[in-house]
């Protein structure tokens, strides 16, 4: 809606995908993948390459709809985003055995970095020259995380590793820029979250520590269902004890847009 488009960006498997979301730019995004493939497969979702390899499709569809000129033309212009890396520490490597037998944690961090550098250099060959790479929150302030590790304030031991995992993010991103001369935009999703939490009368939030949905401790996606939830979920930072609720989302969107515009429109 901030970018002047308010109307959804359609998946491009909806199979009543018409030709004006095919020049609008469409959603190859898989929730719950992650740029490690492991991630994807471990939730059954679709890992990026499938991702890439659904835009190559994409591309073609495009040509065929307008021609080859202006669709090299509209991709060129086009701001590609991408956004994960929560779900593979949460869902992968705090979660599952087969990670940390392979990598220490900043072993780990540096495996995905290399592999977020490797879809950069792909979606690069495939004629994408402007990107957003979102980095991910302080993992230690999410209501599960805290109550998993029975603190009441934000966990400094995986906000520590949210934010070394984004310096390294950062740096392979600069590298990108440079090699490939691509406009690369970085979202500090880690501080709009972090002032969130800390400054939360700021933004009108009364409750940071916990969920709109259930106790707001512990339930997150699905178990959701058939829960209670709060009387006004844009007081609260969380909807449930790992996502934000839609007031804290358009308000990373906002600070993104701010800082996208300065750093792709230069």
């Amino acid at each position: 809606e901030a970018l002047g488009y308010t109307n959804e960006i359609r998946p491009f498997l909806n199979k009543r995908l018409r030709p004006v979301d095919i020049l609008h730019g469409v959603s190859f995004a898989s929730a719950a993948s992650g740029y490690d493939e492991l991630t994807a497969n471990l939730s059954h979702v679709l890992p990026v390459s499938k991702q890439l390899e659904y835009f190559r499709e994409y591309k073609m569809r495009l040509r065929q709809l307008i021609g080859a000129r202006k669709a090299e033309n509209i991709i060129k212009n086009a701001v590609a985003v991408m956004s994960m890396g929560t779900n593979d520490f949460l869902q992968n490597y705090y979660l599952e055995p087969i990670r940390p037998k392979q990598y220490t944690l900043e072993e780990y961090q540096n495996y995905l970095a290399s592999c977020m550098s490797d879809d950069v250099k792909t979606m690069h060959s495939l004629g994408i020259t402007r990107l957003v790479v979102v980095g991910v929150p302080p993992l230690g302030c999410m209501p599960l995380v805290k109550t998993l590790m029975n603190q009441e304030t934000c966990v400094e031991k995986y906000n520590n590793f949210s934010s070394s995992f984004n310096s390294k993010l950062q740096f392979k991103l600069e590298v990108a820029r440079t090699t490939l001369g691509m406009k690369i935009g970085y979202v500090d999703a880690y501080g709009i979250f972090e002032d969130a939490v800390n400054n939360s009368k700021k933004y009108g939030f009364i409750e940071a520590s916990k969920g709109c949905c259930g106790t707001g401790t512990i339930e997150y996606g699905d178990t959701c269902r058939g829960m209670s939830t709060c009387a006004d979920a844009s007081k609260y930072v969380f909807w449930d004890a790992v996502h934000p609720t839609e007031r804290m989302y358009e308000i990373i969107a906002g600070q993104a847009i701010d800082s996208l515009r300065k750093q792709l429109m230069a």
